[in-house]
């Protein structure tokens, strides 16, 4: 998730919106950008929501498509092995 001026910046173009249910049970609907990333240099490409305000965030999707998990004990990111099944 990218806040929108972040994605004005990043020259994000939407391609479709999808209904969030945010904090507080409201219902919006926010458009989602395909977006290409690189970390550690391993690139993906993931749908990312496009938020009207907040930090950005990288969620779960990102993280799977980049095989990361989060470790919260040492608060980093750690290589997984795909799973198939």
């Amino acid at each position: 998730m990218v806040p929108r001026p972040l994605a004005e910046r990043l020259a994000l173009t939407p391609t479709r919106s999808q209904g969030v249910v945010i904090a507080g049970g409201q219902r919006e609907v926010w458009p989602i950008a395909e977006v290409h990333l690189t970390l550690d240099g391993q690139a993906t490409t993931t749908p990312c929501f496009i938020a009207p305000a907040g930090p950005p965030l990288l969620g779960a999707v990102a993280l799977e498509s980049l095989f990361l998990a989060v470790d919260p004990v040492a608060k980093r990111l750690i290589p997984v092995d795909g799973f198939v099944g």
